[in-house]
């Protein structure tokens, strides 16, 4: 671990600053996305559901483990979504009633487009006073806080998952 200096701060110092900064973004960019239209009623773990099916499709056990909530949960938050035209149920096999993948309708997709366009134009008005100087480090600071997220994903992925989907 590299010292900290006076130009740079202790990593832990940076970590102590991240772990206090995302409960606050989280909010800010729930807040955010409550604004945008159709979301009257909907949840944040909803809108964690759309965002992963931005992606792509998943089977719903899939989805349960990327999110990291059980499969009861994931069903009763499909249900919702469901219901409101958001998400559908595609089988994959017709034989195999378990074979089930989830998917955005079009409407979840305009739905997530907005959402996005929501959160991204908050958090724009977080940095909106930073000078030129201090927007270009911390494109900076997320370019290299990504990397390591990457880095971080590819360290705790299972040896039996390369190459899946």
């Amino acid at each position: 671990m590299l010292p900290a200096t006076a130009n740079s701060p202790a990593l832990e110092e940076i970590g102590a600053r991240l772990v206090g900064l995302v409960p606050q973004l989280v909010r800010l960019l729930a807040t955010a996305m409550h604004a945008a239209p159709h979301t009257a009623g909907m949840t944040l773990p909803q809108f964690r559901v759309l965002a992963r099916l931005h992606e792509r499709d998943y089977r719903a056990s899939e989805l349960a483990a990327c999110l990291e909530i059980g499969r009861p949960t994931l069903t009763t938050l499909a249900d919702a979504l469901e219901r409101r035209g958001l998400i559908e149920r595609v089988r994959d096999l017709p034989d195999d009633r378990r074979g089930v993948r989830l998917r955005l309708t079009a409407a979840g997709e305009t739905l997530y487009r907005a959402l996005q366009a929501q959160a991204i134009a908050a958090a724009a008005q977080l940095v909106r006073d930073a000078s030129p100087a201090e927007r270009a480090a911390l494109v900076q600071g997320l370019a290299a806080l990504e990397r390591g997220l990457q880095r971080s994903q590819l360290d705790t992925r299972p040896a039996n998952s390369e190459g899946s989907e």
